[in-house]
């Protein structure tokens, strides 16, 4: 079997890439034999072309492109620019590679890319399953990265266009751009922008495979690096007094985050909680939930300090914090909560999981007890705050306590 790089003249000085088979194959949709599979790449033509009509084999005036020949007859050269032989270059280099990954389907006997529809929406799809998870799972986050997508491509994406250098140019986007808030200094921070690129990666692995707009996978092996030396962000005690006797635009959002301070749920669980979920056992008021990460069952002890910022009790079917919806714009809104404390952190919701952490490893609470109330299924998780501790306790310890 052999599989060849073949160019089609298109109109404009376009020149249109296609994969020639030989002997032909059987396309597994149609059942049909096929020589080409046409590719969604151009190059800028290095000749200089012409349109003209003609009639064809049924007697109908057509449009044809065909090259401009000099006095010698040989098709005159055409100028391009540094930018378009880059472009050229780059482009034939995209195309060996998918021959090289045809070559070896077709060793291997899956003809599966030709049912591939190249032209095919890939934003729609996209979407669809963004949809799917808000729907089933009330998952913002895929339709946090349709969104991003649908702005770094223009809202105009072809599945033909989605190659490695097009994952690997929007994992570049993703770690550089600001978020949708108010701020325009707001960049998205490195563990958001894993969590986005590993779900733009998730949608591509569910539209690969036989019968689907991919063949493989074309983020494989593509990833957002983690970045250890940044600290979890969190607040202290005071920070947090100062923060409760702050007003929030948001009233809803600042009880929401302050709860989460005082009981280290994650926002999801916190957004999901329902009256219900907040029941008294043995003169205690405890949480009944399951935990929305891993779907598991958790009953946990919380404060008075917890139970009065969760306000006046209503229906049991009743969210706790009606209102609450993750995006950008409530992060913007705990952004200027805590400017006007008098706080130069940077805070976002989930600091205050971490402060819940924080402040009970100081306050001597054992790490088992921590790790079985943040939900952790593996204590080394929680030992990373045991550092954050260890730092705050050295600085104490070097406080000036009387004068000698």
């Amino acid at each position: 079997m052999k599989v060849t790089i073949r160019e089609k003249l298109m109109q404009g000085g376009k020149v249109r890439l296609y994969l020639d088979f030989y002997p032909p194959i059987v396309n597994p949709g149609t059942g049909k034999t096929t020589r080409r599979e046409f590719l969604t790449l151009f190059l800028h033509s290095d000749i200089e072309l012409k349109d003209e009509k003609f009639t064809d084999d049924n007697g109908k005036t057509a449009i044809r492109t065909i090259p401009v020949f000099d006095k010698k007859n040989q098709p005159k050269k055409a100028k391009l620019t540094p930018l378009q032989r880059q472009h050229n270059k780059e482009t034939m280099e995209l195309a060996e590679n998918i021959k090289a990954q045809r070559q070896l389907k077709i060793q291997a006997e899956d003809y599966g890319f030709l049912t591939q529809d190249r032209n095919a929406d890939f934003l729609e799809k996209f979407k669809t399953i963004a949809d799917q998870r808000k729907e089933k799972y009330s998952d913002n986050n895929y339709l946090a990265v349709y969104n991003y997508l649908h702005k770094f491509t223009n809202g105009v994406c072809p599945v033909g266009k989605v190659t490695k250098d097009f994952c690997n140019d929007f994992k570049e986007y993703i770690i550089s751009l600001k978020a949708f808030t108010g701020s325009k200094n707001t960049t998205l921070s490195n563990g958001t922008a894993i969590t986005y690129f590993a779900i733009f990666s998730a949608v591509l692995n569910r539209l690969t495979g036989t019968g689907k707009p991919f063949a493989d996978n074309p983020a494989a092996g593509i990833s957002v690096e983690k970045i250890h030396t940044k600290q979890r962000g969190y607040l202290t005690i005071e920070e947090l007094q100062k923060l409760q006797d702050t007003p929030c635009d948001i009233d809803y959002l600042k009880r929401a985050a302050i709860f989460s301070a005082l009981t280290g749920l994650r926002y999801s669980d916190v957004e999901a909680l329902k009256w219900g979920d907040i029941v008294e056992e043995g003169g205690k008021v405890k949480l009944s939930i399951i935990v929305k990460k891993t779907n598991t069952p958790e009953l946990m002890t919380i404060s008075k300090e917890a139970v009065q910022i969760a306000g006046e009790r209503k229906d049991s079917n009743t969210h706790v914090f009606e209102g609450l919806k993750y995006n950008s714009w409530q992060n913007y809104k705990i952004e200027n909560w805590v400017r006007a404390a008098g706080i130069n952190k940077h805070i976002t919701f989930h600091n205050f999981r971490h402060t819940y952490a924080t402040i009970h490893l100081y306050l001597g609470t054992d790490l088992m007890t921590i790790s079985k109330n943040l939900s952790h299924s593996n204590i080394k998780t929680t030992q990373i705050y045991a550092k954050v501790v260890d730092k705050l306790r050295d600085e104490a310890a070097a406080k000036e306590m009387i004068k000698l």
